[in-house]
């Protein structure tokens, strides 16, 4: 089942392409990826690879597109603007781990951009998927349900960051909760903790 949205019309051998472009790209960040072992996973030549996309940052940047593209529909879709703000920051953290853990690679994807990506193509992805939820923090924020100590753009990035290293460091954190005793969580009790991580004192 492919992760990401067709970019090109239904049929078109482009969207094999990127779909086997992002497995590979998962797997191997940019650097450690080749137009070869992309068009080997499509089952392509590299020629006619290179006739659609050029290469494989023409490819990076369409893939970190569909991705950005596929998150803000989904985030759209399933946050409710106007909810209350506790239900709210809740809504939008659940929504941002249910899309993610549903698409493995496009989650290892976007880790890569941390690691290994074109920095041009991170920054200015980054900057359309944070703008609303950063908008969305401050929003919560001045209604007193998130702490005013900080700024609410690092808020959003702090809540984000914390779900990120949930769905990728489960072997870290089984070993930290063995430590004490302590069971095993699911996720809606991490998004729990990460909310009142969140909070402003009562």
């Amino acid at each position: 089942m492919p992760e990401l949205h067709p970019t090109f019309p239904q049929g078109d051998a482009r969207n094999a392409i990127v779909e086997a472009a992002l497995a590979v790209f998962a797997a191997k960040g940019f650097h450690g990826a080749g137009t070869r072992q992309i068009a080997q996973a499509a089952g392509v030549s590299q020629p006619l690879l290179n006739h659609h996309f050029g290469g494989k940052e023409a490819l990076w940047r369409v893939i970190g597109e569909q991705i950005t593209a596929d998150f803000m529909a989904f985030m759209a879709g399933a946050v409710d603007l106007a909810l209350p703000p506790g239900d709210g920051v809740t809504a939008m953290l659940r929504a941002y781990l249910a899309f993610w853990k549903a698409r493995p690679l496009s989650f290892r994807f976007n880790l890569w951009r941390r690691l290994d990506g074109l920095q041009d193509e991170r920054a200015s992805r980054s900057e359309e998927m944070t703008r609303p939820v950063v908008a969305f923090m401050q929003r919560a924020q001045d209604a007193g349900f998130i702490r005013n100590d900080l700024p609410p753009g690092l808020a959003a990035i702090m809540g984000g960051a914390l779900v990120q290293f949930w769905l990728d460091s489960q072997l870290e954190i089984r070993a930290a909760l063995a430590v004490t005793g302590d069971e095993g969580l699911a996720d809606e009790d991490a998004i729990g903790h990460i909310v009142r991580l969140l909070r402003a004192p009562s």
